[in-house]
């Protein structure tokens, strides 16, 4: 019994001398999420330190993979124009001005000092965000959409809301002067006639901040059905067509596939004339020239000017 006494007093005292000796290292930040494009103010503190001039702050970048130093302008620092680290009467304070989404962390406070490795837990700066709503032509090549839809009559129209946010927004669409709602992030109209025709508005909430809303809207223009397209559609009733053209279907399915072409068939052209000049910068031999040489003896390599007298008869 004596032995489990002195043991368990030795325990408690190894442990309480431990305590002592390590010291811990945090970061002092806000508790609640706070709202993008709000400043945000953190400090590195320390137990058993008061003076936090051999400490930094240090952010992690996920595309390069490693920690950095916010002080060392040597890292990227034209990327964190707006953090600002300050050191005041022996505290560590890092100043995140106009916060966004990409800034919020993780952070983490470092000694610099060669003798330690003091290292505090990484801190990531809770934040609320919701940023602006993109449209997308659902059932289409090309998904992005205008202002301006247009659509045929007896055709279907999808478009979907969507918008990057910090929690999964709610949507709902409403159509102006009319009292319909549609709580949900896509808008389908099916069969659409001239009363389709209007002005569609998107609305996104975000869940922890109903203050916090984005709108967009679209106006949906009904074209009359083209006699030729009935007979396609006709002939292929289980397909949905839909020949709403606008400048990006354009510029998507038509100048481009042009200008592809045209560049490659330059590029080939440009190829064979460079290909025929080289050709024509070849040596040629003139026959004018090979008829002023004629062999001395039979069998030699060198020549000379058949010009030139010669009364000895060449010898076989």
């Amino acid at each position: 019994m004596k032995y489990v006494v002195c043991f368990s007093l030795i325990s408690v005292i190894c442990a309480l001398a431990g305590n002592e000796v390590i010291a811990e290292l945090y970061i002092s930040g806000p508790t609640s999420a706070v709202l993008e494009g709000d400043a945000v103010a953190l400090e590195c503190l320390s137990d058993s330190q008061s003076d936090m001039q051999n400490y930094t702050f240090q952010k992690y970048s996920t595309w390069m993979r490693s920690w950095f130093q916010l002080d060392a302008s040597r890292y990227l620092r034209c990327w964190f124009y707006n953090v600002n680290m300050s050191r005041t009467d022996g505290r560590l304070l890092l100043q995140l001005n106009d916060i966004s989404e990409w800034q919020t962390g993780p952070y983490r406070c470092v000694s610099t000092r060669n003798d330690t490795t003091e290292v505090s837990e990484n801190f990531t700066v809770p934040i609320i965000y919701l940023q602006d709503i993109y449209f997308q032509k659902m059932h289409s090549w090309y998904t992005s959409m205008s202002e301006v839809l247009y659509a045929e009559e007896g055709s279907t129209v999808e478009v979907k809301c969507a918008a990057a946010s910090s929690r999964q927004p709610f949507y709902e669409w409403s159509q102006e002067d009319s009292d319909w709602i549609l709580p949900s992030d896509t808008l389908t109209i099916k069969n659409v006639d001239e009363g389709s025709e209007g002005t569609y508005v998107c609305q996104a909430r975000h869940p922890d901040m109903y203050s916090l809303v984005k709108t967009r809207s679209f106006e949906l223009r009904v074209t009359p059905r083209d006699p030729d397209m009935l007979k396609i559609v006709d002939c292929f009733p289980f397909t949905d067509f839909n020949t709403d053209l606008q400048v990006g279907d354009i510029l998507l399915y038509i100048v481009l596939p042009v200008a592809v072409l045209t560049i490659l068939l330059i590029t080939f052209l440009v190829i064979i004339l460079r290909h025929r000049k080289q050709q024509m910068k070849k040596p040629q031999i003139s026959l004018i020239d090979a008829e002023k040489r004629t062999p001395i003896y039979k069998g030699s390599l060198q020549s000379v000017s058949s010009t030139a007298s010669d009364t000895q008869p060449l010898v076989m």
